[in-house]
């Protein structure tokens, strides 16, 4: 048999499912955004001319090709399933911005309505970042706390276990007086 290359073809990865794909649904829808994502990425990354529709993955696209009704693939029922449109989209965004920015545009200057989306782009990825810092300095902050306080009340805690050693010690002292008093008390009246 003789060597040829069209005898060997590179298959496209196969995704690696997560965890949270534990239905045949979840399954499926997530294999149609894995296989709408890589059609999408490949037009981008063929420089093709991609018009900002066609370079989004849409949920209602997603379930039609699933085979499952588009009332499904809300965020409320399958929150995963968006979360990920939403991740993939951005990656997308990302790859188109990239590579528009290594294109020669002529001199053609942006227009009004590509400086707004940029600057909504912006602004969003400006707020997601701040949220994220936010949100690590809160725990941070929450775990010194904590932190503090649990040493607060092991200190505490030392604390009154060896006082309550103590007045047990005592009460076992008083105890012990009590009795000979008693003894002394009953020998007095046996006389």
């Amino acid at each position: 048999m003789r060597f040829s290359i069209d005898q060997y073809s590179n298959a496209a990865k196969a995704h690696e499912e997560p965890e949270w794909v534990t239905s045949e649904n979840k399954r499926s829808l997530y294999h149609a955004v894995c296989k709408a994502f890589d059609r999408i990425k490949a037009l981008i990354e063929t420089q093709q001319s991609v018009g900002i529709k066609d370079r989004k993955i849409v949920a209602r696209s997603i379930a039609k090709d699933s085979g499952v009704h588009d009332s499904l693939l809300n965020k409320r029922r399958q929150p995963e399933i968006h979360e990920l449109i939403v991740q993939k989209n951005m990656e997308l965004e990302e790859l188109y911005q990239s590579i528009a920015a290594t294109k020669y545009t002529f001199g053609k200057k942006r227009t009004k309505a590509e400086i707004h989306d940029e600057f909504r782009m912006q602004t969003a990825e400006i707020e997601r970042l701040t949220n994220l810092r936010l949100s690590e300095a809160l725990t941070v902050a929450i775990e010194n706390q904590m932190v503090d306080s649990h040493r607060s009340l092991i200190a505490t805690i030392d604390h009154l276990k060896a006082e309550n050693a103590e007045l047990q010690f005592r009460n076992g002292e008083l105890n012990k007086q009590l009795r000979q008093m008693m003894k002394s008390l009953n020998s007095i009246k046996a006389k």
